[in-house]
């Protein structure tokens, strides 16, 4: 299946047949993951691959109660390293400066002041798993698989169910498996609405 194809064939399936994914689909989404970009080349996510039946209802349960979550066959807990904190750093640190060029240097100076390092820390690693966690997804929809990206989750919670050390941070999970329904593609905003050239003219 070409990239395209793929993407054209995505969906967020909450609904699994009760079907094992070889381990070498398994293998070459992972695979995706560890080639996909990062900033300053940080490779600072990490991937859980969860099929314990106790594990995936634990993490079902963390999900909001998302049972349909723990049906999957196997669920990908995307993780992020949070060792990196910008608090302390010096004045000509590069990710000190990018920081504050993005986000303004008032908000890097109040963030630099909240207690809760952990928390700083969690927020801003936010989006690291979610590229290679893309390039997953489209792998496993490339043989017949679906997913479905799941962010309502008590972070602390999945950390704890997956005993992760302080320095790693379970941000998203990926329940992955062959589809029991054909979902119906949702309707989609027009390449135009999405799109301006050159400068926003409203």
């Amino acid at each position: 299946m070409e990239v395209m194809e793929a993407i054209k064939a995505r969906r967020s399936s909450r609904s699994f047949l009760e079907k094992g994914i070889p381990e070498k689909i398994i293998d070459e989404m992972l695979e995706a993951a560890r080639l996909s970009p990062s900033g300053g080349n940080g490779q600072s996510y990490r991937f859980g691959v969860i099929k314990d039946a106790n594990l995936k209802e634990e993490l079902a349960h963390a999900a909001g109660e998302q049972m349909w979550i723990a049906e999957a066959p196997v669920v990908i807990a995307c993780c992020a390293d949070i060792s990196w904190d910008l608090l302390g750093l010096p004045e000509d640190d590069f990710g000190l400066i990018v920081n504050k060029l993005r986000f303004s240097e008032e908000f890097i100076e109040y963030l630099n002041k909240y207690p809760n390092r952990k928390s700083v820390k969690t927020l801003l690693a936010n989006p690291t798993p979610l590229i290679p966690a893309e390039h997953m997804y489209l792998v496993a929809v490339s043989h017949g698989l679906s997913a479905c990206f799941i962010g309502f989750l008590d972070v602390e919670k999945a950390n704890r169910i997956l005993r992760l050390p302080e320095n790693m941070v379970c941000l998203f999970l990926l329940p992955v498996g062959y589809p029991k329904d054909d979902t119906a593609p949702k309707e989609k905003k027009s390449a135009k609405e999405i799109t301006f050239c050159e400068t926003w003219k409203g």
